[in-house]
């Protein structure tokens, strides 16, 4: 078995509306075309509701909406985007399987599916790039049965400690490569596109690396929270934070 990961641009009412608002995000729940819902984020009040009155105007039903998080369930009768690019049924069209829940943010859509060996994913591709542009499409080995480990795990609590910069920053990175092997950015490059040193922009990585890395630990094993100095604390591990259900923020 296979993953398949993939990340595409189209002409979609839902991701359009997140595209064209920095620091928004919406995770994105559907059952095969129909009661499409999104989980959207803002980087504040106004913000969200300027995206919820479009959201709105589109046919969208607002189902729930937390101002002091900053997020809202809003619910669409149909899915555009497998009415339109359609990507989860081009998909599943070539023998894969959707792994929901889908994401959206200034990058771009963001999806994985699962695939058997014997099937080849170049069609898939080919049928994809038909209907939207492809940004990303990889593969890797399924490397063992954890999704429900997967789907229990927050996201919320991964990403709740990043700041809007931090978040704009690790967005700018992949968006641009520089996670890729070889990288295909430096971060003098980066760091002037947000228009701030290169020194600057290492260090807003870093923090955002760091805050990401330690709010994974619990997951990872039982391991102790930092300390204020950064450092692994002594003494035992704190419980591991409760798992919600799936439609947290994405990545």
């Amino acid at each position: 078995m296979q993953i398949i990961s993939l990340q595409v641009r189209h002409d979609c009412p839902f991701a359009e509306v997140i595209a064209q608002r920095p620091g928004t995000r919406a995770t994105h729940l559907c059952h095969r075309g129909r009661n499409a819902i999104l989980e959207v984020h803002g980087p504040d009040p106004p913000s969200l509701e300027a995206i919820l009155d479009v959201y709105g105007d589109r046919g969208g039903t607002l189902l729930f909406e937390d101002p002091e998080s900053r997020s809202a369930l809003v619910q669409f009768p149909v899915c555009a985007c497998c009415t339109r690019a359609q990507v989860i049924p081009t998909m599943e069209s070539h023998g894969t399987l959707y792994l929901p829940p889908s994401s959206y943010s200034q990058v771009g859509e963001s999806y994985q599916f699962m695939r058997t060996e014997g099937i080849d994913a170049a069609p898939a591709l080919e049928a994809i790039r038909r209907r939207a542009e492809v940004l990303e499409f990889s593969t890797h080995p399924l490397e063992t049965a954890a999704f429900e480990g997967d789907f229990l795990v927050p996201a919320g609590a991964l990403f709740r400690g990043l700041t809007d910069r931090q978040r704009s920053a690790l967005l700018l990175a992949v968006s641009q490569g520089y996670y890729r092997i070889p990288r295909g950015t430096t971060t003098q490059a980066l760091g002037q596109r947000l228009g701030i040193s290169r020194e600057a922009f290492e260090a807003l990585l870093r923090k955002a690396e760091n805050k990401l890395i330690w709010a994974a630990v619990p997951y990872l094993k039982e391991s102790p929270p930092p300390d204020e100095a950064g450092l692994p604390a002594t003494g035992d591990a704190p419980p591991r934070p409760r798992a919600t259900p799936p439609g947290s923020p994405p990545t």
